[in-house]
């Protein structure tokens, strides 16, 4: 009976005091600093913007500057497969158009140049001149959904 708890305290003793392999391949493999950027995740997106007013005209340059400064997304006029978004906008009333634009969102899919369009979604509205950049906010995040939806598309 007293060598079975021998020997039973003599395994604890062991491993209590050894290294786990585990936690030796943890510390051999050191920590990067700056980890890379993946270009996986980035979309490929071109903005076209058909706008007489200037609520419009703010919607489609505020999407291309959200755009550039994202890191999900690039824009691209290059001949490449991308998503090609078509914002059409006009004044809600004709007598007053600074206060609201009716715009149209219009998300496509063009493998090159010479292609036509695979339509992915539409989105209709109204928007208020305070209200472009909650809008834009929603249209990017969108996009980005659909990037991640059709990714398979942008696979080479």
């Amino acid at each position: 009976m007293i060598t079975y708890f021998a020997r039973l305290l003599a395994f604890c003793l062991v491993f209590s005091f050894a290294t786990p392999l585990w936690a030796a391949d943890a510390k051999s493999a050191p920590v990067p600093d700056k980890p890379a950027k993946v270009d996986v995740r980035v979309t490929a997106v071109s903005v076209q913007c058909d706008s007489n007013d200037s609520i419009g005209a703010r919607l489609g340059t505020a999407m291309k500057e959200a755009f550039n400064s994202s890191n999900l997304f690039r824009l691209s006029n290059e001949n490449e497969p991308k998503m090609i978004i078509l914002i059409s906008t006009a004044p809600e009333f004709p007598s007053r158009p600074s206060l609201s634009s009716v715009y149209s969102v219009t998300w496509t899919f063009s493998q090159a140049n010479g292609y036509l369009y695979m339509l992915l979604d539409r989105q209709l509205g109204t928007v208020g001149a305070d209200e472009v950049d909650g809008l834009v906010a929603k249209l990017v995040e969108k996009t980005d959904g659909l990037g991640v939806k059709y990714s398979n598309l942008w696979k080479k």
